[in-house]
């Protein structure tokens, strides 16, 4: 095998978090309906040559990882959050952001709205080529497609990590029969206090009111949350004794999932079954929602417009779970830290 092609967008040693024998995982295809007892963890969230055909890639994202792996470790064999240091937990948000943004869900996304953008430009383009003297048909016009590398979302999630260092944490410990589970998009951003009030997306990454979670193992995750709207007491670690929280935790993997589930125990095959079957329908067909939201002639005379890119809204009823409060607050969805905001936006201008 060529050293680097095998290119992984979710961690092995995440996997081996949750195996019971550091090999394998139990596995569900949403595609196929099926489930697997024992797929093996290198085969796993990897293509090859996913980010690039440079074989270093995959060795560099791997001491990307190292300092986050050790941070996850002691986190699990002390139980509590207390073993990190605050510059830790804000390397952790990174790490966090970067995985997030490497998967193949992330790329799907970035896809999707670079060719909403392209079929826009689609008659722009045939009116040029055919100024140079290039015919174009209509037919391979039409069938012409972009294929992402993810280098944008990548990047982002790479330079953008200081914009989650406002963000409260806190370990959930889960003392129920059933475990925490996770899929091949298991870092997931939501917003349960703006996602019924406002039109678009609001899972930005400086969003207001922004929740990600972000299961560490079977009986552990992580909550990191904007404290500005959500009450979650004043511990770092909050004991999970509900079924129906777990239920419902779980149920975020289902709905952001790209394609396949994976837990620990086959135990769980019949419980994941049936919560797939009950949120199949939210699942959105489409990842992203794209599209011009306004136009204008500017002051040079010539025709503007304002694209508008964002997640497909989900609708999830985060806030019935039992651990988590929404504070009364009258302040609008906006950005948390427009300054900081601007300042990363100018940098990956630059970039």
């Amino acid at each position: 095998m060529v050293h680097g092609k095998n290119q992984h967008f979710v961690s092995q040693f995440y996997f081996r978090n949750f195996s019971l024998d550091g090999k394998t995982i139990c596995l569900f295809n949403l595609n196929n309906k099926k489930f697997i007892q024992s797929a093996s963890i290198k085969d796993q969230c990897s293509k090859d040559y996913f980010y690039s055909k440079d074989p270093r890639v995959e060795t560099l994202f791997s001491s990307l990882e190292t300092s986050s792996k050790e941070l996850i470790s002691q986190i699990i064999n002390n139980q509590n959050l207390s073993c990190l240091s605050e510059e830790q937990k804000q390397t952790l948000k990174r790490y966090l952001l970067f995985q997030h943004g490497r998967t193949e869900y992330a790329r799907d996304s970035e896809e999707e709205t670079a060719n909403a953008l392209f079929e826009l430009y689609k008659p722009n383009i045939a009116e040029c080529a055919k100024d140079q003297g290039v015919e174009i048909s209509t037919e391979k016009l039409k069938n012409m497609k972009i294929k992402s590398n993810s280098k944008n979302s990548v990047l982002l999630s790479l330079v953008s990590g200081p914009l989650l260092y406002d963000l409260s944490m806190i370990l959930l410990d889960n003392k129920t029969q059933t475990d925490f589970i996770f899929s091949d998009n298991p870092v997931v951003f939501y917003n349960s206090f703006f996602n019924d009030k406002v039109p678009n997306g609001t899972e930005g990454i400086s969003s207001t009111g922004l929740q990600i979670y972000f299961p560490l193992n079977s009986k552990l995750a992580l909550f990191i949350f904007d404290p500005t709207f959500y009450d979650l007491g004043q511990s770092e670690k909050t004991t999970i004794n509900k079924d129906s929280d777990i239920q419902r935790l779980n149920g975020l993997q289902i709905l952001y999932c790209n394609e396949h589930i994976y837990f620990g125990n086959m135990r769980m095959k019949d419980q994941i079954f049936l919560r797939y079957n009950q949120l199949k329908s939210k699942r959105p067909k489409q990842k992203t929602v794209n599209g011009v939201v306004a136009s204008r002639i500017a002051e040079d005379g010539t025709y503007r417009e304002l694209w508008h890119t964002s997640s497909t809204k989900i609708k999830y009823n985060l806030e019935d779970l039992s651990f988590l409060k929404h504070k009364k607050t009258e302040i609008p969805y906006g950005l948390r830290n427009p300054e900081m905001t601007e300042i990363n936006y100018n940098i990956l201008d630059a970039i």
